[in-house]
C-alpha cells in the first residue's frame, strides 16, 4: 500500500497516517443517537471508555458472569473488530483461536457496547436435538421480534453434528 500511495498519489503512507494502528467504531460516546462512526485517534480516551463498559457490564443486573479484563493494544483491536462486526446488517462472525485468549469475553462485551442481547445454549447431560431446535426457536422468535441479538456459540457446544448444519442453513437464509 505504501508503495501504491507513493507511485500514484505522490504522498507516503506517515503523511496520510499519524498513528500506527487505525481503529473504528461508533462506540466512543455511550447512549449517543444516532451513533457516530468515526475513527478513533486518542487510545487513552479508547481504553478509559472500554473500561467504562466493562465496569457497566459488570454492574448490569442481566450479567451472568463476571468479567475481569485486562485491555492492551491487540485486545482492545478485536473488541473493536467484533463490535463492527455485530453491528453489520446480518453482520456474524468465526473467531478462531487457542482457548483462554478471550473470544468470549470480548464478544459478550462487545455485544453489551452495540446494545445487544447475548445469548447463549447451557449445554446439559441430556441436552439433544429438541432442545436444540428449541433454543434456536426461542432466538429467532427474539430476533423475529426486531431485537438484536448475538448468538454466541462456541465448538463445546456441538453435541451433534446436526447443530453445524442448523447453523448453516440459518446463516444461508
Amino acid at each position: 500500500m505504501c508503495k501504491q500511495l507513493e507511485a500514484h498519489m505522490n504522498t507516503s503512507w506517515e503523511q496520510v497516517v499519524d498513528h500506527p494502528r487505525m481503529i473504528f467504531g461508533d462506540y466512543m460516546i455511550p447512549g449517543a443517537d444516532p451513533r457516530i462512526y468515526d475513527e478513533v485517534t486518542d487510545m487513552d480516551a479508547l481504553k478509559l471508555t472500554i473500561e467504562e463498559y466493562l465496569h457497566d457490564y459488570n454492574q448490569s443486573p442481566t450479567t451472568s458472569v463476571q468479567m475481569d479484563l485486562v485491555f492492551f493494544r491487540d485486545a482492545i483491536a478485536h473488541l473493536s473488530r467484533v463490535s463492527r462486526i455485530l453491528r453489520q446488517p446480518r453482520g456474524n462472525a468465526l473467531l478462531v483461536g487457542v482457548g483462554g485468549s478471550g473470544r468470549q469475553s470480548l464478544t459478550r462485551l462487545a455485544s453489551y457496547m452495540c446494545e445487544y442481547q447475548c445469548k447463549s445454549i447451557e449445554i446439559t447431560r441430556n441436552f439433544g436435538v429438541n432442545e436444540w431446535h428449541d433454543c434456536l426457536k426461542e432466538m429467532l422468535m427474539t430476533a423475529g421480534e426486531g431485537q438484536n441479538l448475538v448468538f454466541l456459540f462456541t465448538d463445546t457446544q456441538v453435541v451433534h453434528e446436526s447443530f453445524l448444519e442448523d447453523i448453516n442453513n440459518i446463516l444461508n437464509s
